[in-house]
C-alpha cells in the first residue's frame, strides 16, 4: 500500500498545470454562471449587506437595517466582505454573490495545494474536483450565507497547520489561530468542528519537543482569541443604548448568541423549539449516521460517501502501520478527524438541521474519497479489487437512489446513471482484461463518479434559490424549500413557517403607499420577522424595522420601546402580512406590538396586507 502512494508524487508538469487551470476555470463558470437568477438570495443577509454599505456602524455590527435597530443572528465578517463589494460596485445580485463564488474557487485551489503537497498531483486533482462538484458546495458558493467564508477559513487553517508542521515555524500556527478567529467571526462555534483535527495533527506530527508543541498551540489559541475576542469585547463593552440589539439573543449579548443560539442550542434542539407553536410536534430527521441516507441529505453531499468511508479505513491503516511519508500520514489524520467530528455532530444534532450544514464535512470527505479512489486505481491485488467492486456498487446505489427522488426534472436520470455504472464496473472488473480495455474503462469510471453530483450542481446553477432554507439540486418529490414560488412550500408547511423561510414581499400597491411616507422618517415601516423586513427594505431602498428579529421572538423592540419610537415620529407604518408562528399565537413582544397597533390605529387596505400609518405629518 505504501508503494502505491509513493508513486503519486508527480512533479509539476504541463499536464498538471493545464488540468488545474481547467478545473479552476470550470469551477469559476459553475459558481458564477447566472448568479443574478438568485436575486437577493437570502434577503436576510442581503439587507444587512445593504445596511453595511450605507452606514459604517451597521457595517461593524452587522445590522439588518441601516438605522441600526437590530443585528442579524451571526457575527459580521462575511457581511463585511459583501458590503465592501457593494460599496465598490453598487447594490445588486452580482456585487453580493460574486465574492462568495470567488471564495469557492479559492477554496478548491487551497484544497488542491494541501493534498498535492503530500499525496501527489492526481490525488489532489481528484479531491479538488470532488470539492468543486459536490452540490452543497455549488449552492453555498453561489449564495450569501456565511458558510462560504467559513469553509474557506477552515481549509486555509488546515493548510497553515500542515505548513507549520513541515517548516517548524510557530508563526504559521499564529496564522492558523487568526484564521480560526476569523471563522468564529463568521459563524461562531461552527468553526470548532475543525479544532480537534488541527490540534491532534499538530501534536502528533510536529517535529519539536512536546512542550513546544503545546506552546505553539497556545500561540494559535491566543491569536484566535485576539481576532475573535476583539470584536466581542468591543460589542459587549459598548453602551447597549448606542448600538443595535444583538439579533438571535434573549439578553442583547454576543456571548449568549455564541454559546446559545449559535452554539449549544443547535445541538439540543432549543433553537427549533423557540419557533414552534404550543402543542405542535417537532418534526426532525432521525438522528444517527443513517440521516445521511435520507433524501434531504444524500443529494447534498452523499455522492462520495462510500469512497470516503473506505478512505477512513485506509487512513486508519496507514496511521497504525506507519505507511507512507510523515506528511502523508499527517494529512490523513487531519482529514479523518475533521470528517469524523463534522459528520458526527451533523448526524446527532437536534432541532434546526439544515442540509447545507453538511458543507463543513465536505473538504475532508473529498480528501478521503480521493485517497480511496487513487489507491483503487493504482492497486492490483485481488482483495483490493473485491473491495473496489463493493465500493463501486455502493456508489452506484447511492447515485441511483438519489437521482430516483427527483423524477420530475430527470425522468430517466436514475436509470441512465445505473446503466453507466453497470458498464463502468463491468469493464473495470473483467478478469484478465487487456491493458487497452482497462485503460479505456478509467475515463468512463471517473465520469460515472462525478456525473451525478455534476448534474445536480449544474441544475443548482441553472435554478433560482432564495430564502433561509437553501438546498442544492432539483426538487425532491416535487418540492424544493428554497424555490421563490411559495406554493411549493405551502403544501408542506404552515403559512407562519413559510414566512420564516422565504418572508413576504410588498405588493405594487402597498409599495406605492409606503413610498409616500416622508424620507425624514427613520423606518419607513415595521414588520414582524427579519426575512419579511429584508424583502421590504431591499424593495423600497429604505430602512425597515424588523420586529422580533429573524423569527419574531427576539425581545426587541419591547412594546414600550416601540411606543416611544412611534411617539418620536421614527416609524412610518406597521404592515401585518404573514406572521411567524408564535406571533400568531399572541406570544412575545412583537405580538404585543401588533395588538397595540390594531387597537390604536385604523387599518388601511394594504393590497393583501394590513397597513397602519403611524407617522403624523
Amino acid at each position: 500500500m505504501a508503494r502505491v502512494f509513493g508513486q503519486a508524487a508527480l512533479a509539476h508538469g504541463r499536464w498538471e498545470r493545464g488540468a488545474l487551470l481547467g478545473l479552476l476555470a470550470a469551477t469559476a463558470v459553475l459558481y458564477c454562471w447566472g448568479l443574478d437568477r438568485n436575486g437577493w438570495a437570502n434577503s436576510y443577509y442581503s439587507a444587512a449587506v445593504m445596511s453595511g454599505a450605507q452606514d459604517w456602524t451597521a457595517f461593524f455590527y452587522g445590522s439588518s437595517d441601516p438605522a441600526n435597530a437590530i443585528t442579524v443572528d451571526k457575527p459580521p465578517m462575511s457581511i463585511w466582505v459583501m458590503a465592501l463589494s457593494v460599496r465598490l460596485f453598487g447594490l445588486n445580485s452580482w456585487s453580493i454573490l460574486l465574492p462568495q463564488a470567488a471564495m469557492g474557487v479559492l477554496t478548491v485551489y487551497l484544497l488542491y495545494v494541501l493534498v498535492r503537497r503530500y499525496l501527489g498531483a492526481s490525488t489532489a486533482l481528484l479531491a479538488a474536483t470532488f470539492m468543486a462538484v459536490t452540490p452543497v458546495s455549488t449552492v453555498m458558493f453561489r449564495y450569501n450565507n456565511p458558510d462560504a467564508l467559513l469553509i474557506l477559513t477552515m481549509v486555509a487553517a488546515a493548510l497553515a497547520v500542515a505548513t507549520a508542521i513541515d517548516r517548524q515555524r510557530p508563526s504559521l500556527m499564529i496564522l492558523a489561530g487568526a484564521l480560526v478567529g476569523a471563522g468564529f467571526l463568521t459563524k461562531q462555534l461552527q468553526i470548532s468542528l475543525i479544532l480537534p483535527a488541527l490540534a491532534v495533527t499538530y501534536l502528533a506530527f510536529a517535529r519539536i519537543p512536546w512542550r513546544r508543541r503545546f506552546l505553539h498551540l497556545g500561540y494559535a489559541a491566543a491569536a484566535a482569541s485576539v481576532v475573535a475576542g476583539s470584536w466581542l469585547v468591543a460589542v459587549q463593552t459598548a453602551d447597549p443604548t448606542s448600538r443595535p440589539f444583538i439579533g438571535g439573543s434573549r439578553t442583547n449579548s454576543t456571548l449568549e448568541l455564541a454559546l446559545g443560539y449559535n452554539g449549544l442550542q443547535r445541538l439540543t434542539g432549543e433553537d427549533l423549539a423557540r419557533t414552534t407553536p404550543s402543542g405542535a410536534q417537532l418534526e426532525e430527521w432521525d438522528s444517527g449516521y443513517q440521516r445521511f441516507l435520507q433524501p434531504q441529505f444524500s443529494g447534498q453531499f452523499g455522492w462520495f460517501l462510500p469512497l470516503a468511508a473506505v478512505g477512513l479505513l485506509i487512513a486508519a491503516l496507514w496511521l497504525a502501520k506507519r505507511y507512507g511519508s510523515r506528511g502523508a500520514r499527517s494529512l490523513l489524520l487531519l482529514a479523518a478527524v475533521w470528517f469524523a467530528t463534522s459528520a458526527t455532530v451533523l448526524a446527532f444534532m437536534s432541532g434546526m438541521v439544515h442540509p447545507y450544514y453538511s458543507l463543513t464535512a465536505v473538504p475532508p470527505l473529498c480528501v478521503l474519497a480521493a485517497v480511496a479512489l487513487a489507491y483503487f486505481l493504482r492497486s492490483k491485488g485481488r482483495l483490493t479489487r473485491i473491495i473496489f467492486a463493493v465500493t463501486l456498487l455502493s456508489l452506484a446505489s447511492m447515485a441511483f437512489l438519489t437521482a430516483g427522488r427527483s423524477p420530475s426534472e430527470f425522468p430517466a436520470g436514475a436509470q441512465l446513471l445505473l446503466i453507466g455504472w453497470a458498464v463502468a464496473i463491468a469493464l473495470r472488473m473483467v478478469p484478465g482484461a487487456p491493458p487497452a480495455l482497462r485503460r479505456a474503462s478509467m475515463p468512463l469510471l471517473l465520469a460515472c463518479v462525478v456525473l451525478g453530483p455534476a448534474v445536480w450542481s449544474v441544475n443548482t446553477a441553472l435554478s433560482p434559490h432564495t430564502g433561509a432554507a437553501v438546498t442544492a439540486g432539483p426538487a425532491i418529490w416535487g418540492v424544493r424549500t428554497d424555490h421563490p414560488d411559495k406554493q411549493q412550500l405551502e403544501s408542506i408547511l404552515a403559512p407562519g413557517h413559510v414566512a420564516l423561510v422565504l418572508g413576504s414581499s410588498p405588493s405594487a400597491g402597498l409599495e406605492s403607499s409606503l413610498r409616500s411616507i416622508p424620507p425624514s422618517v427613520t423606518w419607513v415601516a415595521a414588520v414582524v420577522g427579519s426575512e419579511t423586513a429584508a424583502n421590504y427594505q431591499l424593495g423600497l431602498g429604505r430602512a425597515v424595522l424588523p420586529l422580533g428579529g429573524f423569527d419574531g421572538t427576539d425581545p426587541y423592540p419591547t412594546l414600550e420601546q416601540f411606543q416611544a419610537l412611534v411617539a418620536d415620529g421614527k416609524v412610518g407604518s406597521l404592515v401585518v402580512q404573514d406572521l411567524p408562528p408564535l406571533t400568531l399565537e399572541g406570544k412575545g413582544e412583537s405580538a404585543r406590538i401588533v395588538a397595540w397597533v390594531r387597537a390604536t390605529f385604523p387599518a388601511r387596505d394594504g393590497d393583501g396586507a394590513e397597513l397602519y400609518l403611524l407617522h403624523q405629518p
